[in-house]
């Protein structure tokens, strides 16, 4: 993989987000691999138990990448993006434990509210790999530019004033942010599933032995539990969504942080 243009660190740190132009898009066994993900995914997606799963209704689903995971990541993190990596975050990558993920939004579907990935001082990096172009039609992420500067309840952050971005994507380029700039999914306007594959990275715990991959490639719950209360929550989530956010200011009011 050859990075074709640079970022610079001070973007990354003031914005929260980069995005790096590659040449994977004529990497053969880039698409290749590619290939088969979409190949076994296309099968799942047909599959009649995925309306069981949490996220059908919002239909926006998390990503193990499977067998895959540890192929497309050596394929990436090269010694060019290594580098990148390591001077954005001013960590060394080998402190790392790594999650092969991603993100699947199914047809005329995906729309969620702004929020982080975790607890604002959990430290993770989110590095994802673009394997199609994402444009406006089909499911962009929609960030909050610089909101990771300040660790906000979700009171403050809806009063707050927002600079929102959503993000367009071409296949091949690496999209990398820290988990705890606000952002939110958006709704796939288009006929056809859109795939958005990531690492997320957190760091190891001393001595930790993982595997974060299976054996093969799954389609996972997002936000929500594949229960009867998870459902609940989940059709809560999507259809009374105004109803959720009121709820949340109030608590996030009298919540400690």
């Amino acid at each position: 993989m050859f990075i074709k243009k640079l970022v610079d660190k001070n973007y990354y740190i003031n914005n929260g987000y980069a995005i790096i132009d590659t040449d994977l898009k004529l990497n053969k066994d880039f698409n290749n691999l590619i290939d088969k993900i979409n190949d076994d995914l296309k099968l799942k997606i047909n599959e009649s138990e995925l309306k069981k799963n949490g996220g059908f209704i919002m239909g926006n689903f998390g990503i193990n990448q499977g067998p895959y995971g540890p192929q497309l990541y050596s394929l990436i993190f090269k010694e060019q993006l290594i580098k990148i990596f390591e001077e954005f975050t001013e960590s060394n990558l080998e402190d790392f434990k790594v999650f092969y993920g991603g993100n699947l939004v199914l047809p005329n579907k995906g729309k969620q509210h702004f929020h982080i990935d975790g607890s604002y001082k959990k430290k993770m990096y989110m590095v994802s790999i673009v394997t199609e172009d994402i444009d406006l039609n089909n499911a962009p992420t929609e960030i909050c530019v610089g909101s990771h500067k300040k660790e906000m309840k979700f009171w403050e952050f809806f009063l707050s004033k927002k600079d929102k971005k959503k993000v367009t994507l071409k296949k091949g380029q690496i999209f990398i942010r820290p988990h705890n700039l606000w952002h939110r999914g958006t709704k796939n306007k288009s006929k056809k599933p859109r795939l958005l594959l990531s690492f997320s990275l957190t760091p190891k715990i001393q001595d930790e032995q993982i595997q974060n991959y299976s054996s093969n490639v799954k389609i996972l719950p997002n936000f929500f539990k594949s229960n009867f209360i998870g459902r609940i929550h989940e059709f809560s989530y999507v259809y009374l969504g105004s109803i959720l956010i009121f709820f949340k200011l109030f608590y996030s009011i009298f919540k400690k942080k």
